[in-house]
């Protein structure tokens, strides 16, 4: 029976945080031994992701994507059905038009990540990873055809391919998600096997995105079926088991929440409580039937809701014997095929009962049980009778580098709310594989365990385990650097080659070369593309990143932030492009920074922002915003305010801020809506005339910042939906977009918002100005966006894209109509970011299929030719003197034409006849002397070396003008000329000494990591 009539606890959304992050652990209490672990040698940012740091991180994710404001039903499949039909319209209407193809995308990848570092906790373990890629969620073998093997990604979709030469394609592109959680496999069918494949990421995580039921296949990914389409709208399927001995086949389903996130990081709970716990069908899937309420005893997070079911296995040798793990509540089995079930009694359980995973065969079973705080593990058990008894064994754990990971103890580095895999040898029962952090296995049924990670080459964080089925031993790993293979004695073997599944942060293309770029990825650092050096994505800085920048004027400059963690937040400065970056110094500076000025702390993602007219001058946002004249070696306050809704940590900090490019004087912050707080803490939107000023003798206040909030009312309410980001005109700094997540059907509120007087009004510009539901076919979808772009390659700047969770839309009249602009790209996959560089080439970050370029518009552009002359000594004191004089020279000369002709019919052609000839010249000349703590050797060499290559070779070959003509289908002609011829020359003389004294004992500070929900017991 359904449980279609429910209440929900007063504490419900609350608990639900918690819930979901397992984190009943305030970051006040990081371990010790973690607080050691980051200042490790690889992690001088301090980006180790201890338990309580992963916790907040999803809490943040959580707090991002405005779905604790109401999830409609169906809402995500409408909003896809809204994409489709708007692409049928657009391709009828191109087909019938003389215009040029489409605006299109093109993936760079990372196909896949090369040269990542291995380290556990922090600490390297071993030689780099080399292949690495995206979160791999779920693996089966395919005992019908030798090597062969499906994986699970957590946002790339389903692919199959051969573990003999790993060589992988994608089966599931025509699926309406990409987020997987489970696979099953039925073998028995023929002329092949049967592909069960549960949507939506059961991982626990902010960014284990929801899915949109199960989905089957019967030929290897060239058609499927869809089950229980109208049951399992946004929740995850975090486990299948399919009884293939009767027919129609029993199928089991365990069930759990999902959720959605973006580049800052924040999101929420996207499915509904009453969907969670075990399913069964009877009918091959045709029909589903939820275990009624208290069928697996009461849960502790909800009044009239199941706990969510995190695992189900039955034992290939006894069909009728199903395992079930429930969360918070424990083990139950069944002996008659799922008609009734007996909870578990496991002995000696300590810490409780958090999530649990199952592995049964030949009379065999086994679970792990994670505790209930989300970080160590409580106990693993073993049955000898298929799960009627339960044995106490040992939990495993190893120490690298003085840290203990995983095991029994909440100081250990451990992850078991989000880490758990676990998987038996068909040929030895008694040898199990388990992984958590790292990877163990017992050959004794778990009386010991021997680590297989030291000095090996694999990743952390475990999710998915499948033994091959030659009895050697072998096994595959999924993780969330991809997919390995482990051999006897102990030796790693990365599959990754071929797989583009990674999941993509944020984006930061060189503003005048097209071939280069920056990227965060999802616990795999920061990667470089450079496709004029190398065809491939190499990872430049590991640990968890967050926003990545080149210097908008000196782009041999790059800068990036890290993931928040528990010391505080964390930066990192390249002088090279960003072939390497050092952290150390510049996170030291930041955090003193903050320290003095007692601020509040930063997001989890923390933003930054490059000065478009001032090279080296980055703002940084927490409660208050920090600027940098120096490239972030030093800090100092940009203004006294509080730009924040008001909360006491960093779940409500800023979350991002827009320099205008039309007039560096004026800027827009953004802080997050948070309801980790006793009372939601809305969203707060400011703007200033005044962010080329800081707080010193002649300005005490520093810049001056406007609160416009208000201003969004009555079409926004801060405190009732989520904003997630600002895209400023180009072109005027007085225009600006504002985009807002969650679902209008539940809040109410559109999800595109336009000022044209600096914030002082609003209008709606989504296309939907009258909220209906479902929205009109011209208009944006109703789904959460991520992310805005206005398109500088229109001069009359009302071209604007918009990232949203199911891929790229675009106006071109300013917000009035919108239209896909996903050719090219998957559609189904969440954007979290789009950049675009001075060219006018578009980039695209997406989380789960890397990295994308939008091909059509844009130029090649000039290739600058930077001067500079540095040198740096390196002593052994932390005493640093710096005396730089640097005086970059730029002459800016831009002549832009452009006749646009347009019709009443949409077509993302946007049909014109377009002539830009953009002539630029930048000699920027730069000449500092420091003395610092810093070996700077490979530095000069590396940019005496690429500099002249790169120009040599990119120069003879790209042009700075560029002629397009499209052909115009419109039959209303707009003739807009403009033409705008800009000189600028610059020469800043300073001179600036300081004496910093830093080391690396941690400067006590607030908490700055975003805030946890609250726990079930702090209510």
């Amino acid at each position: 029976m359904s449980a279609l009539h429910r209440s929900y606890s007063p504490w419900v959304f609350l608990v639900a945080g918690a819930l979901a992050i397992a984190a009943t652990i305030w970051i006040y209490t990081i371990p010790l031994s973690v607080s050691k672990a980051l200042t490790g040698p690889r992690n001088d940012a301090g980006n180790a992701m201890p338990a309580q740091e992963r916790g907040a991180r999803a809490a943040y994710f959580y707090s991002r994507r405005g779905f604790n404001f109401g999830v409609p039903p169906d809402g995500y499949r409408r909003a896809l059905e809204h994409m489709h039909r708007q692409q049928r319209m657009g391709a009828a209407q191109q087909a019938a038009s003389a215009a040029l193809p489409a605006l299109s995308w093109t993936s760079i990848g990372p196909k896949p990540l090369m040269a990542e570092i291995s380290a556990l906790a922090g600490i390297v373990t071993g030689t780099p990873l080399g292949a690495v890629t995206g979160r791999v969620t779920a693996l089966v073998m395919d005992p019908t055809s030798k090597d062969r093997v499906f994986i699970g990604t957590g946002g790339g979709g389903v692919w199959m391919g051969s573990v003999a030469d790993g060589l992988f394609v994608p089966i599931s592109d025509a699926l309406p998600t990409q987020s997987i959680g489970s696979l099953a496999l039925d073998y028995s069918t023929t002329p092949n096997p049967t592909l069960y494949v549960g949507t939506g990421e059961g991982n626990g995580s902010g960014d284990a995105y929801y899915g949109q039921g199960i989905f089957i296949t019967s030929d290897l990914g060239a058609s499927w079926r869809q089950l229980g389409a109208s049951k399992f709208q946004h929740a995850s399927i975090a486990g299948i088991a399919i009884d293939r001995t009767h027919m129609p086949r029993v199928i089991y389903a365990a069930v759990t929440y999902g959720s959605s996130a973006n580049r800052a990081g924040a999101a929420w709970i996207a499915g509904d409580f009453s969907q969670n716990g075990l399913w069964r069908s009877a009918d091959g899937g045709k029909s589903w039937i939820p275990y009624p309420l208290g069928t697996f005893g009461a849960c502790p997070y909800f009044t009239n809701d199941p706990c969510p079911a995190q695992a189900v296995a039955i034992d290939p040798s006894a069909p009728g014997s199903v395992l079930v793990a429930i969360l918070a509540t424990g083990i139950f089995h069944s002996s008659d095929g799922g008609y009734t079930f007996t909870q578990g009694a496991l002995p000696g359980l300590v810490n409780g009962v958090g999530r649990i995973s199952l592995a049964a065969q030949s009379g065999s079973a086994y679970a792990m049980v994670g505790a209930a705080d989300g970080i160590e593990y409580s106990g693993f058990y073993f049955s000898w009778d298929a799960g009627n008894t339960w044995r106490k064994r040992t939990v495993p754990s190893t120490t690298i580098g003085g840290i203990t990971i995983d095991g029994t103890s909440p100081n250990n580095y451990s992850l078991s709310f989000f880490d758990q895999a676990l998987a038996i040898d068909a040929y030895k029962p008694t040898s199990v594989v388990f992984g958590g952090v790292g990877v163990y296995r017992t050959m004794d049924t778990g009386n010991t365990w021997s680590s297989l990670i030291p000095g090996s080459s694999t990743h952390s964080d475990q999710h998915a385990i499948a033994f091959d089925r030659s009895g050697t031993g072998t096994f595959y790993l999924g993780n969330d650097g991809g997919l390995y293979r482990y051999n006897d004695p102990a030796t790693w073997t990365s599959l990754n080659a071929t797989l583009a599944v990674s999941q993509a942060q944020s984006i930061a293309p060189n503003p005048y070369d097209n071939a280069r770029a920056l990227a965060s990825f999802q616990d795999n650092g920061v990667g470089l593309f450079d496709d004029s050096v190398r065809p491939y994505w190499s990872q430049v800085d590991a640990n968890e990143a967050a926003f990545v920048l080149f210097d908008p004027v000196y782009p041999q400059l790059a800068y990036h932030s890290f993931a928040t963690g528990s010391a505080g937040p964390s930066v990192a400065f390249s002088s090279d492009g960003g072939d390497t970056f050092d952290a150390l110094a510049y996170t030291s500076s930041l955090r003193k920074a903050m320290f003095i000025a007692s601020d509040r702390g930063a997001g989890f993602y923390p933003p930054l922002a490059g000065d478009p007219g001032v090279s080296q001058r980055v703002m940084f946002g927490a409660h208050s915003i920090f600027v940098s004249r120096d490239g972030m070696w030093s800090w100092n306050r940009q203004t006294l305010q509080d730009l924040t809704g008001g909360c006491t940590k960093g779940a409500c900090a800023i979350q991002d801020i827009e320099i205008a490019q039309a007039d560096r004087r004026k800027a827009y912050s953004l802080s997050i809506e948070t309801d980790s707080t006793l009372r939601p803490t809305p969203f707060k939107l400011f703007t200033t005339d005044e962010a080329d000023l800081e707080v010193d003798a002649a300005h005490p206040g520093g810049g001056h910042w406007i609160d416009k909030t208000m201003q969004l009312a009555p079409l926004v309410f801060p405190d009732q939906t989520q904003a997630t980001g600002i895209a400023v005109n180009p072109f005027d700094a007085s225009i600006a977009y504002l985009c807002v997540s969650g679902f209008t059907s539940a809040t109410g509120i559109g999800h595109v918002f336009v000022t044209t007087d600096f914030g002082g009004s609003w209008s709606q510009a989504d296309g939907n100005p009258t909220n209906q539901s479902p929205p009109p076919y011209n208009a944006l979808p109703d789904v959460p966006v991520m992310r805005l772009l206005v398109d500088r390659n229109d001069p009359r700047g009302q071209t604007v894209l918009a990232a949203t969770d199911i891929g790229v839309f675009i106006t071109t009249d300013g917000g009035a109509d919108w239209e896909p602009l996903n050719v090219g790209m998957l559609s189904g996959v969440p954007v979290a970011d789009l950049q675009q560089n001075q060219n006018g080439v578009i980039f695209a970050a997406t989380r789960g299929r890397g990295v994308y370029q939008l091909t059509g518009e844009g130029s090649p552009g000039p290739s600058p030719t930077p001067v500079r002359t540095s040198t740096r000594t390196a002593t052994s004191t932390p005493t640093r003197t710096i005396a730089a004089t640097p005086t970059p020279i730029a002459t800016l000369t831009a002549t832009h034409t452009a006749t646009v002709s347009r019709t009443a019919t949409r077509t993302v052609t946007r049909t014109a006849t377009r002539t830009a000839t953009p002539t630029a010249t930048r000699t920027p000349t730069r000449t500092p002397t420091r003395t610092s703590t810093r070996t700077p050797t490979k530095t000069a060499t590396r940019t005496a070396t690429r500099t002249p290559t790169r120009t040599s070779t990119r120069t003879p070959t790209k042009t700075a003008t560029r002629t397009a003509t499209r052909t115009p289908t419109r039959t209303s002609t707009r003739t807009p000329t403009r033409t705008a011829t800009r000189t600028a020359t610059r020469t800043p003389t300073r001179t600036r000494t300081a004496t910093a004294t830093i080391t690396k004992t941690p400067t006590p500070m607030p908490t700055t990591a975003a805030g946890l929900f609250l726990s079930p017991d702090s209510r």
